[in-house]
């Protein structure tokens, strides 16, 4: 009987009694775990604000950037849809891992929820979110610039997915590609950002987060989103010569994984954050221009006509729900609202309105210039001048100084002279064929080393033509590539164009390089 220990006396009869060292045990877990709660509730959180929902702005709640098992997600669609149901969405689109080959499944609603299928796209220089965008012909990967001007030519509405995020292949790094949108506020970015920075200030912020988790999910998901101070000058500069649109995406995949393995396997992973919580913890709020009608395609062409327009802002719910947001420009022309842009002349004078609570205030910005911060009160005007200028505002809670605004809005862009032109081509009199019509002199094939090429001089009607035949190899699509060369023996700074034509068996993707060969160093 080992489980007990005689040794303990009966205080009435001086008696030895058995007392269960289990039970000893049990009273001790007890005790911790108590412990454990009490430090847990120390830690909290503040709960969420409950706002007063009696003036609405017409926005409608979703979120983008969702994952399910279709790629590295934990359920499937109508798991996610019944999840986002219960947290007040009415949208959600989903962004599995994929090269856009696939054909996406039709808008449709789950559980009330309006349903989007979009894919994910890995590229040399980060992440890429397409939108709105039919099967592709080809595998889209490779260059970001390519990816972003492939989307872009398919129809689709890209999006740089965490341009913040610590892990160099998630982080979006192809500024200069004409991408539609940027994901500001990622809160799969923020938990990495403090597993990644150096001293034991984040990693114990990570660790009070296990311990608040299962007592305030959402508030404790929205208390661990990082400044996005860094994508906000990248946006600006873009945003000062043409619309791109600011968005927040939730990353949401309801596993934490233990150790990488390969999509699908849930066997290494915790179920945290899951989708209600952290479609609780932030969203996307989109003015629509016509009221939703019931039937999933045209309310998805009405969804997306407002996010390819930027009539969004974001907000995190995590702090103070339901928010409610205008900012609006009037000028000689009428009102204008975020993400509309206004040409000719005269002052502007901005209004912005929304069901702040106490502890927030409100900047409006020029550019990256404060025109007035710290508005507290729940509607203002702003007299702002007739000069060119992008407006957006903010609203940030005075306990979250280090995280992302409560609320940030798209801007309104002000365009008093249109842009001017790229340079025309100049017209050259000077031309030097580059294929002879007879031989493939001065060509030579390139490729990676896995991969196979071979050109040849093949006759056609009309004429003769390089013939290129190649094979690429197998295995997951890193690096293979197959080209052709040319030596330009006088070189090619007195020209000005490249022209070819060129046919295919299927559609595919095709670059040009120019190249100058450098001397010793």
């Amino acid at each position: 009987m080992g489980a007990y220990r005689s040794s303990d006396r009966d205080p009435g009869g001086g008696q030895t009694v058995a007392v269960p060292v289990v039970r000893r045990v049990l009273l001790t877990t007890a005790a911790l775990v108590a412990a454990v709660a009490v430090f847990a509730l120390q830690l909290l959180p503040s709960r969420r604000l409950n706002l007063d929902p009696s003036w609405s702005d017409g926005a409608i709640p979703g979120l983008l950037h969702v994952h399910t098992n279709r790629s590295d997600g934990r359920h499937p669609p109508d798991v996610v849809a019944e999840a986002a149901s219960r947290a007040g969405l009415r949208f959600v689109v989903f962004t599995d891992h994929g090269d856009g080959t696939r054909t996406p499944d039709p808008p449709t609603y789950r559980s009330g929820v309006l349903c989007l299928d979009a894919v994910e796209i890995s590229t040399t220089g980060g992440h890429y979110l397409a939108l709105d965008m039919g099967a592709s012909p080809y595998p889209l990967g490779g260059e970001a610039r390519d990816v972003v001007e492939d989307v872009q030519r398919l129809g689709g509405f890209g999006i740089a997915a965490h341009p913040d995020s610590p892990k160099a292949e998630l982080r979006w790094r192809e500024w200069t590609a004409p991408l539609d949108a940027i994901e500001m506020i990622n809160p799969d970015t923020s938990w990495r950002v403090h597993l990644f920075e150096r001293g034991w200030e984040s990693k114990l912020r990570l660790l009070k987060a296990l311990l608040t988790y299962p007592i305030r999910p959402s508030e404790t998901i929205a208390g661990l989103l990082t400044d996005v101070s860094t994508s906000l000058t990248e946006w600006e500069m873009l945003a000062a010569r043409r619309r791109v649109v600011v968005i927040a995406g939730v990353d949401a995949h309801a596993k934490l994984e233990v150790r990488n393995v390969d999509p699908g396997d849930n066997r290494y992973s915790l179920p945290i954050p899951g989708y209600e919580s952290a479609f609780r913890s932030l969203s996307v709020r989109v003015r629509p221009d016509e009221p939703w009608s019931g039937n999933a395609a045209l309310d998805a062409r009405i969804l997306m006509r407002s996010l390819r327009n930027g009539h969004l802002y974001t907000a995190v719910d995590g702090w103070a729900t339901p928010p409610a947001f205008e900012f609006t420009a009037t000028h000689a022309g009428g009102v204008a609202y975020e993400g509309d842009e206004i040409a000719g002349a005269g002052p502007v004078t901005l209004e912005v309105r929304s069901n702040l609570p106490p502890g927030f205030s409100a900047t409006v910005w020029q550019g990256s210039q404060a025109l007035v911060k710290g508005r507290r009160e729940p509607r203002f005007t702003l007299a702002a001048g007739e000069a060119s200028a992008v407006y957006r505002v903010d609203i940030r809670a005075d306990d979250h100084p280090g995280g992302p605004p409560w609320i940030l809005s798209n801007p309104i862009y002000v365009r008093r002279s249109p842009l001017p032109p790229p340079p025309a081509f100049r017209r050259g009199a000077e031309t030097a064929p580059l294929f002879d019509g007879r031989t493939a002199d001065g060509w030579s094939t390139e490729s990676d080393k896995t991969s196979r090429a071979a050109l040849a001089v093949a006759a056609r009607i009309g004429g003769t033509e390089l013939f290129l035949r190649y094979g690429l190899s197998g295995g997951a699509a890193t690096g293979q590539f197959v080209g052709v060369a040319v030596r330009t023996a006088s070189g090619v700074v007195k020209y000005d164009r490249l022209r070819f034509s060129v046919r295919a068996e299927r559609p595919m993707r095709l670059s040009v390089q120019v190249r100058t060969e450098l001397g010793a160093a």
